[in-house]
């Protein structure tokens, strides 16, 4: 995309945060000089005027990095890639403690993206170079090689779309061409193809190329990943009322919950979602419905949200037994709390899992992420647990995230394993 094109995105720049460009104009390949922040070291501006217009917001952080770095050290000391990783989020959870809040999405990035190399994580700014495809930073040895190509792209994706959200607005999701396509029939066999046959694409077109298409996808993934693994295990409801729990629900679930609309649709039967995690904004909401599903007189989907752990819902007095239980990108492999493991975390609710005797659905995001969770799953119940299907998820999300971890890029449920029941 060209600069002149950046230059003119100026409106909601707290967004996201890239080491390689102002913050606020987001401007890094047009020849223009920009200045790092004295303080922090960590944020760059083109100029004076943009440095002061942020100041405001930065300030707090910008002071909270400065007394951590006082005392914790974050030159790079030859840590594996997992050690760095782990390195950086201790960093910046001592910052966040110092701020006395958590920190938002872009002053998160800062954290997570620093100006680094990529691949071996070199911070010698004379020895960095910044692609200007994909804003990244790579070192004199890989700014040409291979680790670099494979993810060139991708990281390029990402901005492509960081920067047409901030110009046009994530607007929502559009259900109408969907609706009006699909049917209990249906025999889509990926994403791609569906977002093209529901949106008019030609199937020769890239799905890069339609941000607002690709970008669908993030509000799809998870019905339409559901309904993959029901037709894999030939559980599709003729008639029955289908009850699903959603274990490490987030916050970021409700934005999407309206993609769910399409499921009653393509089984042809009342859908009952409980989103189920501590970190969800409310308790028992009211049950929300849809207004679109094919019966007027019968609501075909409701939502109920529950923010406590798995283990406490299922001793509730709110407790609705599951058809199906399912975790999207729900974290297990994060340790949450000092002095405490993914394992004891999630033990609890994993053993209820399985107690439920009904399958079990699980995306990952990354390949990192989802080999340490599959993992983890099978430490818990000291078995390995047979799966149907474990692998690439063809209704993953089409829109790249920078990751922190080794995968580089991120997808939406990007990988899914589908257990018949944990416990056999």
């Amino acid at each position: 995309m060209e600069s002149e094109t950046r230059n003119q995105i100026n409106n909601d720049y707290d967004d996201f945060f890239y080491a390689t460009m102002c913050h606020v104009c987001k401007r890094f390949d047009d020849g223009v000089e920009l200045k790092r922040c004295r303080g922090c070291k960590m944020i760059l501006y083109c100029g004076k005027e943009h440095q002061k217009q942020h100041w405001k917001q930065h300030k707090p952080l910008c002071k909270a990095i400065q007394d951590v770095l006082r005392e914790y050290n974050m030159d790079y000391r030859g840590e594996t890639a997992e050690e760095w990783t782990v390195k950086k989020l201790n960093f910046m959870r001592l910052v966040s403690s110092r701020l006395g809040r958590p920190l938002n999405l872009d002053e998160t990035e800062m954290f997570y993206f620093p100006r680094e190399c990529m691949v071996c994580h070199e911070r010698n700014a004379q020895s960095l170079k910044d692609c200007q495809k994909c804003a990244a930073s790579f070192c004199k040895s890989h700014k040409d090689g291979i680790e670099h190509r494979d993810i060139c792209a991708p990281l390029e994706l990402c901005l492509y779309t960081d920067l047409f959200v901030m110009g046009e607005g994530n607007s929502p999701l559009d259900l109408q061409p969907y609706l009006q396509h699909i049917s209990c029939t249906s025999t889509f066999q990926n994403m791609k193809d569906f977002i093209k046959a529901c949106r008019n694409i030609q199937t020769d077109s890239e799905m890069s190329c339609n941000a607002p298409a690709a970008l669908d996808s993030d509000y799809l993934t998870h019905p339409l990943t559901l309904f993959y693994a029901m037709r894999l295990l030939n559980d599709v409801p003729k008639s029955k009322d289908l009850v699903v729990h959603v274990l490490g629900a987030r916050k970021s679930e409700e934005i999407t919950l309206f993609g769910w609309e399409i499921l009653p649709r393509l089984i042809r039967a009342m859908v009952s979602v409980i989103l189920i995690g501590p970190e969800l904004p409310c308790k028992s909401n009211p049950l929300h419905h849809c207004d679109n599903c094919m019966s007027r007189e019968k609501k075909c989907l409701t939502f109920e949200l529950h923010d406590v752990l798995y283990e406490n819902y299922v001793r509730s007095p709110s407790f609705v037994k599951p058809d199906l239980v399912v975790g999207f990108n729900p974290g297990i492999h994060k340790h949450k709390l000092p002095g405490t493991s993914s394992k004891e975390i999630w033990a609890p609710s994993i053993k209820l899992i399985a107690k439920q005797n009904c399958p079990f659905i699980l995306t990952s995001s990354t390949l990192y992420t989802f080999k340490k969770e599959t993992d983890i799953i099978n430490t818990i119940l000291d078995k390995e647990v047979d799966h149907l299907y474990s692998g690439k998820n063809p209704f993953g999300g089409l829109i790249p995230y920078r990751t922190i971890w080794m995968d580089y890029v991120a997808y939406m449920s990007q990988y899914v394993i589908i257990y018949r029941s944990l416990c056999s």
